[in-house]
């Protein structure tokens, strides 16, 4: 196994390699080299804010063995890159080092992940063939992390269950610990199962969360937290169908509203988080601040649009830390202050104006008054417009053939456009919705038309900046 860590730290040491590419963002976390998915072990300990990430450094594509790559900051704007986490070395994860979550004590940081495993033999890797494990390290200081040990194995899991059970995330309620998994079940209804402990180490089933309707096959990357004493279930239901203008990705992410205790939780409604053409597996944590912090990852398995930074030697990207706020039972998501107090304000406009920018920038639009049509031309060839009351967000060929997204809106008051050198993160009404998306124009004509009455704030965003701790 010692050769799979040398193909990592030779594949990650090329990192230079891709640092020249016009589409690497400016305030975004980006793979130093090759690809980037899920955010893992999101956590602040110490006053460091911790972000792993799932990483292969050997290929942009992602076709190859994944661990953990890891980001620390105390500010959400200067950024140390740390060794290579987690790898793929054991038995109990030799094909992957998959998405996991931290859970922090007062003197050490508690990891779990799905290690995966293909066992050799003809199997459909669904229902046979695959292990799915739960395994689990820990870190006293964040930067140096103790053996691997296994907590569950596929017995351990519900006979029902095919063998798609992966994505630990952790929540605590009085004095027991839960762990909430996603999983599919043999007749490939999606659903969570949730565990219990006395200890964080030894773990018993407890119960199981499900639609009383098929609502997908399998419901990845769950995270189980609360807002305002509301308690949520976060997920990605893969295999929903559109449903109007609801689902248009190839994959959903979203949340149920979940009332009553513990011994008898009931899911509510399930609502969307992000309505872009790039979003999936949200994570959360608990900051020293009592903020719930969202980072997703900026990206989607299985699309049929493309990013052309493959050729460049990376792909994909973490979304801006976003706190959640809880308005009507509707989950708010925005920036952190910290990106906000980074900015700089270029320029303040009260009419509608064509207006050229070449840098990476923030746009604040409040519309004096309430129109229910206008139109919003920005960068080379998106369009963000909105008539009887929906919302659409349309590329051309800078979207690589992402074509057009919809959310339907009672009221637009404000959108907040958070433009990089290769996406896009569209806030409106202050986080009621959102629109992620990757974008790939030659950032030459970075225009932005307003044909409506409303009042724009400009901002210039600095670059993040990056140190090395290798």
């Amino acid at each position: 196994m010692e050769e799979i860590r040398k193909q990592f730290e030779e594949a990650n040491q090329k990192s230079q390699e891709v640092q020249q590419d016009a589409w690497r963002l400016k305030y975004h976390l980006m793979p130093p080299v090759g690809w980037l998915n899920d955010p893992n072990g999101l956590c602040q300990y110490q006053d460091v804010y911790h972000i792993f990430y799932q990483y292969a450094p050997q290929r942009a594509d992602g076709k190859a063995l994944k661990g953990w790559g890891h980001y620390t900051t105390k500010d959400f704007i200067h950024y140390q890159t740390q060794p290579i986490t987690l790898y793929p070395d054991k038995p109990i994860d030799q094909d992957g080092a998959y998405s996991g979550c931290a859970w922090v004590n007062d003197d050490e940081i508690q990891f779990f992940y799905t290690g995966n495993i293909k066992f050799p033999g003809e199997y459909d890797y669904i229902n046979e063939g695959r292990g799915h494990y739960v395994n689990a390290f820990s870190s006293q200081d964040g930067y140096h992390f103790s053996e691997k040990k296994n907590l569950l194995k596929n017995e351990d899991y519900p006979d029902d269950l095919s063998c798609h059970v992966r994505d630990p995330k952790i929540y605590q309620e009085n004095d027991k610990y839960y762990m909430v998994l996603g999983a599919r079940t043999r007749q490939s209804q999606g659903c969570v199962i949730i565990y219990q402990s006395d200890d964080l180490n030894h773990w018993q089933y407890y119960t199981r969360l499900e639609t009383p309707y098929p609502f997908g096959y399998m419901w990845e990357c769950p995270d189980f937290f609360e807002l305002d004493s509301q308690k949520i279930l976060m997920t990605c239901p893969q295999g929903l169908k559109q449903d109007g203008y609801h689902y248009e990705n190839v994959y959903a992410n979203g949340y149920f509203l979940v009332d009553g205790t513990m011994e008898n939780l009931q899911l509510k409604e399930f609502q969307e988080l992000d309505y872009g053409f790039d979003f999936y597996a949200p994570q959360t944590f608990l900051d020293q601040n009592n903020r719930r912090i969202l980072i997703g990852w900026m990206g989607l398995p299985d699309i049929p649009y493309s990013n052309p930074t493959v050729e460049k030697g990376w792909q994909h990207a973490l979304t801006l830390p976003r706190v959640l706020t809880l308005k009507n039972q509707h989950v708010y998501q925005y920036p952190v202050e910290e990106i906000l107090q980074a900015r700089q304000l270029k320029e303040q406009l009260d009419l509608s104006k064509n207006q050229t920018y070449h840098d990476s920038v923030i746009c604040q639009c409040h519309f004096t008054q309430l129109s229910d049509a206008w139109t919003i031309s920005l960068r080379e060839d998106v369009i963000l417009s909105y008539h009887q009351n929906l919302l659409t967000l349309t590329i051309g060929k800078s979207g690589y053939g992402r074509n057009a997204r919809h959310i339907e809106i009672d009221s637009i008051e404000e959108i907040d456009i958070f433009s990089d050198t290769s996406s896009l993160e569209i806030f409106v009404n202050h986080g009621e919705y959102v629109l992620s998306s990757r974008v790939y124009d030659d950032m030459q004509d970075m225009n932005i038309f307003i044909d409506s009455s409303c009042h724009m704030d400009v901002y210039q965003m600095p670059n993040f900046i990056y140190t090395k701790d290798l």
